[in-house]
């Protein structure tokens, strides 16, 4: 069935570049657009008979009651169906050429908006199905299962979310046509772009048995320099975060929760930040605060308040660093041996020695976790 808007919309067009009177008819034989206002709603006798007929062309003559003039009408056909006729008035032998011309051009444009119709389709049941992946905790795995069925996304290939973060807001949806149309980025990768800031990737990671876990960054950073590139040139910057691998689809949930908890508490600098490398700190991150506060409220209660901050931000530091005291005094700005000064009061105060002891060192970076969130 032709739609009347794009019917209308047809002529509009065609109006510009012909003087020929053009109407078209629905399959009932029902004019549903014309160059002539006072035709639409009428039934057009012959347009009837070409969608009912085997004739795919028929010429007319002016009839009496003037609802069909002399033209050729003409069936508008799409992907095999008879869809509708369209009718040019005029000497048939004379109209001829343009009339076809005419047939061919709505019959584009109707293949066109078909398929620009089912992509849209396509865009938003993709959309409803990222949504449900990544908003939904407890979303029906059966439903799940369904539309990555319909869009042709097998449950069982292993994937990783990529989450790009925008330094600035832009336009996603071309950056997203880059991202799809890159070397790398295959039929079994999923995207989406949530807001102006983001875009959002569920890369399918290649199953090659022992060497999954082992190269799957190098893979991902092979992957993302088409990315950077296309950033590069367009002069935009953005960070990547790196989830954790998932093959369940009831489980991206949480894969895409890593991605989130890493962008607000890693920062990135413009880098490819990747969940696996901070599991300390994540694990450290989901502890119950009551939890923590029934371990740590004496010392908390003990420790002069002068010295929290002093604490919390140097465990910190030492902690992103593997306690590296130079590389840590760099990023605080302050001079090695100040560092290390701070550092001793500490485990004095605390009697613990967190660069001998793995221990203390979890003991330690917990209780600044704590201090950190309190």
């Amino acid at each position: 069935m032709i739609r009347v808007d794009l019917a209308r919309r047809f002529i509009e067009r065609v109006s510009k570049y012909t003087d020929y009177n053009v109407n078209i008819m629905n399959e009932q034989g029902i004019i549903i657009a014309s160059r002539d206002p006072e035709r639409l709603g009428q039934y057009h006798a012959v347009a009837h008979q070409v969608i009912l007929g085997g004739q795919d062309i028929l010429e007319a003559e002016t009839s009496d009651g003037g609802n069909v003039r002399r033209g050729l009408n003409m069936v508008i056909e799409v992907d095999g169906r008879r869809e509708g006729v369209v009718g040019v008035t005029g000497d048939p032998a004379e109209i001829r050429p343009a009339a076809l011309m005419t047939k061919m051009a709505i019959e584009t444009m109707l293949r066109y908006e078909r398929q620009q119709e089912e992509h849209r389709r396509r865009e938003n049941r993709k959309e409803q199905f990222i949504y449900l992946l990544t908003q939904v905790e407890e979303a029906d795995h059966a439903e799940l299962r369904s539309l990555a069925s319909e869009l042709g996304f097998p449950e069982e290939r292993i994937r990783i979310p990529i989450l790009m973060a925008l330094k600035t807001p832009g336009n996603t949806e071309e950056l997203l046509l880059e991202v799809r149309a890159g070397k790398f980025h295959t039929s079994q990768d999923f995207s989406i772009s949530p807001d102006e800031r983001h875009v959002l990737i569920f890369k399918t990671i290649p199953d090659q048995g022992d060497l999954l876990m082992s190269q799957y960054r190098e893979f991902l950073l092979e992957y993302l320099s088409d990315i950077r590139g296309v950033l590069a040139r367009e002069g935009r910057q953005a960070d990547f975060y790196i989830g954790s691998f998932q093959e369940n689809y009831k489980q991206y949930y949480h894969s895409y929760r890593h991605c989130k908890w890493l962008e607000t508490a890693v920062p990135a600098s413009g880098d490819v930040v990747f969940f696996y490398d901070h599991m300390n700190e994540y694990v450290q991150h989901i502890a119950p605060m009551q939890e923590l506060r029934s371990i740590y409220h004496i010392y908390e209660k003990r420790l002069p308040e002068k010295l929290r901050r002093t604490l919390t931000e140097t465990a910190l530091m030492l902690q992103k660093h593997n306690f590296n005291f130079s590389r840590a005094a760099e990023e605080l700005y302050v001079h090695k041996n100040t560092l290390v000064y701070r550092y001793n009061q500490i485990r004095e105060l605390m009697g613990i020695d967190p660069v001998n002891s793995a221990e203390d060192r979890m003991l330690l970076v917990a209780f600044a976790v704590y201090l950190d969130r309190v």
